[in-house]
């Protein structure tokens, strides 16, 4: 009997310590799984605390690029605040600081006029990533962008940068802005512009002629509203006033244009200032400067919005150099109502029409001083002034007139070849607007290269 009791004891002691070894395993086990889930814990957090420091630092980055990219609108704001607290120097015996801070011991002379450069604001745009916007025309978000750099530049070629520009000439910025407008412009105000205001200064329902009171409303840049730029007429209070579309860059000081339209024409044999800038005063087609009256106005042709031949081609809308005079103001408003835009034939019905912008500024212009006033405007050679880099001719693909001037003439100049330092301003048309960053792609590869 006692074999079989000590086998029967034996039993539970084996199954006790196997019972022991299974508590063993489990408990090591859980203290595995125990040390795993906090691990993995660790590890989760420790991503999510990666993740945060590099999200901080993306939005620092980020915060700083904004600020980067404000920088050179900062640069224009700064540049307007300096300039309204220096008022401009009144004696030869007053200095100017250079752009870099720094004084010449040479005595300027005082301003010879104080220029009105003017811009139009027609609407706030639309907003818009797109690299082709006009914002020129005010027509996107961005206009702000060219308002600045405008003025900046306009700065520079001034009295007011006199060490290196050698302007005589200070300057006054104004904005006229339609009301539809009002809520965007305080940029200008910011950017040293006087804002004024403007109404289109007519009432389309004013306009006898069915067919233009229809149409001007919805052709061109900005319709009815791009005659606000004939408010230049009406500062009178300056003796010569530039507008600009907001694409536009001013190079090089324009001191000749205003010597020579400040003389009275008759005067200029005893002005030696002013034969000498008329002299300097690159024409379209080398034609001579009015001998015996005075400039009112200085303008460029668009060539690239007509086939060649065309006998009136628009004045470029986006320079227009004028000499402020009311009567002229109120000249223009009454060819707008009166019956003197014709369908099909433009202007008076003398041909002054069939392109963009015809019934606008472009067209009206055209009309104004070559048929109303004919030798009061001149026509400034399109390589020098207003320069778009456009090519000369007509594409040897084109449909009709291959090869052929843009001017209508036998040969003609390619402005492409002027060289830079020459040229006294630019208008951001066909290489598009440079604060948009465009990528250009062109089929001319002498254009292309110029807007890359």
């Amino acid at each position: 009997m006692a074999p079989s009791i000590s086998l029967r004891r034996a039993t539970p002691s084996l199954s006790s310590s196997s019972n022991k070894r299974k508590v063993i395993r489990a408990s090591t086990v859980r203290c595995a799984l125990f040390v795993t889930v906090i691990l993995c814990s660790l590890t989760f957090w420790g991503l999510i605390l990666s993740w945060g420091v590099k999200n901080a630092v993306l939005t620092e980055e980020t915060s700083r690029g904004a600020q980067i990219r404000s920088a050179g609108l900062q640069q224009q704001l700064q540049t307007t605040r300096q300039r309204q607290q220096q008022p401009p120097p009144q004696s030869k015996h007053e200095l100017v600081s250079d752009t870099d801070g720094t004084d010449n011991n040479n005595p300027i002379p005082p301003p010879k006029a104080t220029i009105a450069y003017a811009v139009s604001l027609t609407s706030c745009g639309k907003t818009s990533t797109s690299t082709s916007g006009t914002g020129g025309h005010s027509s996107d978000s961005s206009f702000h962008e060219g308002a600045a750099v405008l003025a900046h530049s306009i700065h520079l070629s001034s009295i007011q940068n006199y060490h290196i520009s050698q302007s005589v000439f200070d300057y006054h910025l104004v904005a006229f802005v339609h009301p539809e407008a009002e809520s965007c412009c305080h940029i200008f105000r910011e950017l040293g512009y006087e804002v004024m205001i403007r109404e289109t200064p007519f009432n389309v329902t004013d306009i006898k002629m069915p067919f233009l009171k229809e149409h001007i409303v919805k052709s061109g840049c900005c319709g009815e509203k791009e005659y606000l730029k004939l408010y230049a007429y009406s500062l009178l209070e300056f003796p010569v006033v530039v507008h600009l579309d907001l694409d536009s860059l001013i190079l090089k000081p324009l001191d000749d244009l205003f010597y020579a339209m400040l003389d009275d024409g008759a005067s200029s044999a005893n002005n030696s200032e002013a034969m000498a800038a008329r002299s300097r005063i690159p024409v379209m087609f080398d034609d001579p400067l009015p001998q015996n009256n005075p400039i009112d106005a200085y303008f460029t042709r668009d060539y690239n919005m007509v086939n060649p031949g065309h006998k009136h081609v628009g004045v470029q809308g986006g320079f227009l150099i004028v000499r402020p005079n009311m009567d002229a103001f109120r000249n223009y408003i009454a060819v707008v109502l009166e019956d003197n835009f014709k369908q099909g034939n433009g202007w008076g019905g003398k041909g002054y029409g069939g392109y963009f912008g015809a019934q606008q500024i472009q067209g009206i212009c055209s009309y104004y001083y070559d048929f109303l006033h004919p030798g009061t405007g001149v026509e400034l050679n399109k390589c020098y002034y207003n320069v778009m880099a456009d090519a000369p001719r007509q594409s040897e693909n084109a449909k009709t007139h291959a090869g052929k001037c843009r001017d209508g003439k036998e040969t003609c100049q390619d402005c492409r070849d002027v060289p830079i330092d020459e040229i006294k301003s630019v208008h951001f048309t066909l290489c598009q607007k440079p604060w948009k960053c465009p990528s250009w792609v062109g089929d001319d590869e002498k254009t292309t290269k110029i807007c890359e």
